[in-house]
C-alpha cells in the first residue's frame, strides 16, 4: 500500500507558482513598455506641435521680412504725385507724330513704351526711363486709349515672347480699391485687383499684354514696385 505524503503536490504547486511568476513580470512588463510607448507617443505629439509652430513663426517672419523689403523699396522709389496735383512738363518744341517720343497719339497726349525682352525692370528703373526722355509714367485715361495702348503694346511684344507686362502710373491703395488718379481707367485681369492686408504693398499698377487678343488672362493689374517687368508706357502731354 503506497502512502501519500504530499511530496508530489508540492512539487506541482510550486511549478505553477514559478509560472504564474513568470506570467506576471510578462505582463508587467507588457504594461511597463505600453506606457513607455504612451509616453513616447506623448513626447512625439509635442515635438510635432513644436515643429508646426516653428514653421508657422518660420513662415509669419518670411512675410514680414518679405513686406519690410517692399516698404523699403517703396521708399527708396520717387512716387509719383497724383495728376490732379502734378506739373507735367511740357517739351519746348512741338512734337511730330513720327518723332520718337509720339508713337501714339490720342488726343493731346503722346504715348511711347521703351521694352525689352527680360523682366527686368521694377517700378523705379521705369520712373528713369521716362524722366531721361522728358516724359512721365503712362496712364489710362479713358477706354479710347486703354484699347489703342494696349493695340500699341501688342504689335510691339518683343520677338520670342507671347506676352509683356508693361508699367503705367496708376497707383492703388489695396485696403480700400481706391486709384490714383481718381479719373484713370483700369480694365483689370481676372483675378485682379490683389486687395486685403496680404496685399498691401501691391500700389503700382501694370498692363498685361498677350499676342493673342482673345486671352481673356490679360488687362491690368497690380503689384509691388519692385517687380520686374518688360518696361514702361511713357507720355507727353502736347
Amino acid at each position: 500500500m503506497k502512502i501519500m505524503d504530499g511530496s508530489e503536490n508540492d512539487g506541482s504547486d510550486s511549478k505553477v507558482e514559478k509560472q504564474s511568476a513568470k506570467i506576471s513580470n510578462l505582463q508587467s512588463k507588457v504594461e511597463n513598455q505600453s506606457n513607455e510607448i504612451k509616453q513616447l507617443k506623448e513626447d512625439l505629439a509635442k515635438v510635432q506641435d513644436m515643429n508646426n509652430k516653428l514653421t508657422e513663426d518660420n513662415e509669419n517672419m518670411k512675410k514680414a521680412i518679405t513686406r519690410i523689403e517692399h516698404k523699403i523699396a517703396a521708399s527708396e522709389t520717387p512716387q509719383r504725385v497724383p495728376n490732379k496735383f502734378r506739373q507735367i512738363t511740357r517739351p519746348t518744341t512741338t512734337l511730330k507724330p513720327n518723332s520718337e517720343n509720339c508713337k501714339l497719339q490720342v488726343g493731346n497726349t503722346c504715348y511711347f513704351a521703351v521694352i525689352f525682352v527680360k523682366d527686368d525692370v521694377y517700378y523705379g528703373k521705369a520712373l528713369d526711363i521716362c524722366k531721361k526722355r522728358n516724359a512721365s509714367v503712362g496712364l489710362t485715361r479713358d477706354e479710347e486709349s486703354y484699347n489703342a495702348i494696349v493695340n500699341y503694346l501688342r504689335k510691339n511684344i518683343p520677338k520670342g515672347r507671347t506676352w509683356i507686362l508693361i508699367w503705367t502710373g496708376i497707383h492703388i491703395d489695396p485696403m480700400t480699391r481706391d486709384v490714383t488718379p481718381t479719373d484713370s481707367f483700369t480694365k483689370w485681369s481676372p483675378g485682379y485687383p490683389s486687395a486685403g492686408i496680404d496685399n498691401e504693398d501691391y500700389t503700382n499698377v501694370y498692363l498685361a499684354v498677350d499676342f493673342n487678343p482673345n486671352n481673356r488672362y490679360q488687362g491690368i493689374r497690380n503689384g509691388v514696385p519692385t517687380r520686374q517687368s518688360n518696361g514702361v508706357l511713357c507720355e507727353i502731354l502736347i
